[in-house]
Parts: structure tokens; sequence; C-alpha cells
């Protein structure tokens, strides 16, 4: 029972603090270097997948019209998913008054991943950037972007999400600060697992169609896929897309229950990338990703583990320290929409079990089959 809790107890540690120093400190004497053309602007083309979005798709594609890219290099391709207002009808009118714009309508409703594979074997670039109605960019994002795939070996490239709420404040907390610091030092090395799904970049030729019940992580998948292929990705902190963080805490539970059943998925389509011989790819596939979608295990372990052994003062005083922290957390979902410092203090325990409890609820809906490929009118950053 010893060898559990602290074997839990150390995978979670180095999953969480361990694994960021490490890279850390391999940072500082490693880059990993490619070459990248500021002048480089291959054709490309920009696909989402729509649904229900009449709010939000006027402005998207005023975003897309003032991008800072040659005009005749860079194409917009809607594929509506059966959306019941008037998404359709304004997509229409703007097609009408622009000849780069190009709408594929769905009669039936199928999901954002069946939609992206038939979207993208009808664009024209050699450069396929994916993004979202409610995702915005950047004038320069895509040129920071595509610069990189002056590099023949360069296969995808994921731009910076920043957070903001519907006033236009950035919102981005702790974590995913730190996993925008993590992603940045990852990329020093040449390593990018997945990218920020509103805001990446994908040579077309290394594009290959999912299943579609595989959801939720495509900018998971298609993004190391290019490992397999003997290419690497890139992180360019430089290409800024910005997007509504969720509405409320149950909209961004939800969002992560989806992405937690993603998650599991993703084992079974990346699995190669596990391998010893994968070298970088394959330790921070393990560090970074696996063993962080074990802790909702690692714990349950912990805890019960440390339960049956409170014969001594130590073991105690460990499970106590356990049951205060779960404590303070459910403090954190009772005051999580309060502005002042201790409920932003209570938001980091209350965040940690929710996120794990997500995961928790996504393993099970990943095993049992229970996730829908198709989704109704979403929450912002679904």
């Amino acid at each position: 029972m010893n060898f559990l809790l602290f074997t839990a107890g150390a995978l979670l540690l180095y999953t969480y603090v361990g694994y960021f120093l490490v890279v850390a400190l391999l940072a500082c004497f490693i880059r990993r270097r490619h070459h990248s053309d500021d002048k480089h602007t291959p054709a490309v083309s920009l696909v989402i997948s729509l649904h229900n979005e009449e709010k939000l798709i006027g402005q998207r594609i005023d975003n897309f019209e003032a991008l800072d890219y040659p005009s005749g290099r860079c194409e917009l391709l809607l594929g509506d998913d059966c959306s019941t207002d008037r998404t359709r009808e304004i997509v229409r009118q703007r097609c009408a008054g622009n000849l780069r714009i190009r709408f594929f309508p769905f009669d039936t409703h199928q999901g954002k991943t069946a939609v992206i594979n038939t979207l993208v074997p009808q664009a024209n670039g050699t450069i396929i950037a994916f993004t979202d109605a409610n995702t915005f960019y950047a004038p320069d994002s895509l040129r920071k972007m595509v610069r990189h795939f002056a590099d023949p070996q360069i296969g995808s490239v994921s731009g910076r999400l920043i957070l903001k709420s519907a006033t236009g404040v950035n919102t981005d907390d702790g974590y995913w600060k730190y996993e925008t610091l993590l992603k940045r030092l990852e990329g020093q090395l040449g390593i990018v697992l997945g990218a920020n799904g509103g805001i990446y970049s994908l040579r077309k030729e290394l594009f290959r169609p999912l299943k579609s019940d595989v959801i939720q992580i495509d900018d998971f998948i298609w993004p190391v896929s290019v490992y397999e292929r003997g290419y690497r990705g890139v992180y360019e902190p430089a290409a800024i897309a910005n997007e509504e963080a969720s509405p409320d805490v149950e909209a961004e539970f939800r969002r992560k229950v989806r992405i937690g059943t993603g998650d599991y998925r993703a084992l079974v389509e990346c699995w190669r990338l596990l391998l010893p011989w994968q070298g970088w790819i394959a330790f921070a596939f393990w560090s970074h990703k696996v063993v962080r979608w074990l802790a909702p295990f690692l714990l349950l372990l912990l805890l019960f583990s440390n339960a049956l052994l409170r014969d001594c003062s130590f073991y105690r005083e460990l499970f106590e320290l356990q049951l205060a922290f779960y404590a303070l957390a459910g403090l954190g979902a009772f005051f999580s929409k309060q502005k002042y410092l201790l409920a932003k203090l209570l938001r980091v325990p209350y965040y940690f079990v929710g996120s794990n409890v997500a995961l928790l609820i996504g393993c099970y809906k990943c095993v049992t089959g229970r996730q829908q490929a198709t989704w109704t009118q979403k929450a912002h950053r679904s």
C-alpha cells in the first residue's frame, strides 16, 4: 500500500510540476532551429464548421476579410452543419459579395469532424488553417504562422489563443497561462503536443480524415500526426487569436467533459507516438498528456491508499490534508462567481478538482461510447 501511495503521489507531482521544470531546464540549453521566411505566402484555405452561428458568423467573415494576407492566396471555406437559425442566409449574402468565400451546406447533422473531413479535400490552398466561428485572428496572425512552412520539414504550426470575457477583458487564468508557457518551452525543443483549436495550420498533403465519432481532439491528432510522417510542428506565440471564454462554470465543465472524452480516444489514435524510439515526442506525450489524463485515477488511488494507512501520525496528517484540499475545492464551487481575492484563491483547488472530475466522466463516455459526434448550439469555447 505504501508503494501505491508514493507512486501515485510521485506521478502527480511529476506531471504537474516536475515535467515543467525538466522542460524549462532543457530549453535553456536546447533550441531546435528551422528556416522561416516572412515573404513566404503559400495559398491558404481557412476552414470552419458551423452550427447555429448567426450571432458571430458575420463578424468572423469580417475578421477573415481584414487579414493582412494577399487576397488572391487566401480563401474561406464554411461548412454549415444543418443550422436551424439564420446562419445560412447570412453566409449566402456574404458569399455573393466575396468570391473568396465558399459555402458548403449539409442537410444532415453530422458533427464538426465529418464537416471538416468534407471541406479539406475541396480546399485550393496547400496550407489548411483550422479555426472556429468564435475565434478572431489578429491581422498578421496568418502570415506569422505560414512563414514557418518555408521549411519543408515543418508540417504543422499552432498559434496562441487568448481568452477574453464578453466585455473583452483577458480572462486567462493561472492554469491557462501555465499551459501556454509550457507550450512555448516545448516548442523550443521542437515539440508540439496538439494545438489551440481556434488557430492552427497544417500542410494539406498531411491531412488524413478522422472517423466522425473522433471529436474534440482534431486539434491534437492532426498536429501530432505529422511527427509519424517525419515532419515537425511549431508553436508560434506571435500568431494570436482571441476567443470568448465559456460564459459560466457549467459551460466550461461541459466543455472539459467533451475534451476529456476525446483525450482518451487520442490514446487509441496516436499510440505509435508513445513508443520509445519516437524520442522527444514520446517523452513529452507520456509526461505532459498520458500521466495527466491518468490523474483522476491517481488522485483516487492516493486518497484510498492513504485512508488504509492511517496508523501513524504522518499518514493521518497527509490524509487530513487531502480532505482539506477537497473541502477547499467545494468552497471554491460555492464562491466560483465571486471576484474578491479569497474566491480567486479558492478557484485554484476547485478548477483542479473539477478538471479531473470532467476527465473521469470523459473516460466513462469514451469507454461506453456515450459522447455524441453532433452538437447543439454551443456555448463559447465548446
